[in-house]
């Protein structure tokens, strides 16, 4: 028996809304390391935060780098639980809303085990 995982991928403008603000959080990581103020080149008025950020760049840097890969990862993520044998569909946390339990899981296998040619390819004891 074969165990493979993958991600279940997110919703298409989820995804893109993770890329583009990870490539936001990369600009202004860089323009903020080399003291850069990106508001003078468009004619905009600098905001407050961004000048105290130039100002503290370490604990700034740290900031957005943590609180935009937190919401980064929310964006992405999808909960999905998937089991399948033989692209045979056994379990599905997005259409339960849950996990199986121990006892589910083993039930799922066996009953799958005996009702199909699975068992018949080779001997498994579950």
């Amino acid at each position: 028996m074969e165990v493979v995982g993958e991600n279940y991928p997110p919703a298409p403008p989820k995804a893109l809304l993770a890329r583009i603000l990870s490539i936001v959080k990369m600009a202004l990581l860089v323009c903020l390391l080399f003291g850069q103020n990106p508001f003078t080149l468009l004619n905009i008025p600098t905001p407050a935060v961004y000048s105290w950020a130039l100002q503290n760049k370490m604990y700034a840097c740290l900031m957005i780098f943590f609180f935009s890969n937190s919401i980064e990862s929310y964006l992405i993520s999808t909960g999905a639980f998937e089991i399948s044998i033989n692209d045979v569909p056994l379990w599905s946390k997005l259409q339960t809303g849950r996990l199986p339990s121990a006892n589910e899981f083993v039930q799922m296998l066996q009953t799958f085990a005996t009702n199909s040619e699975f068992n018949n390819v080779g001997r498994h004891n579950f």
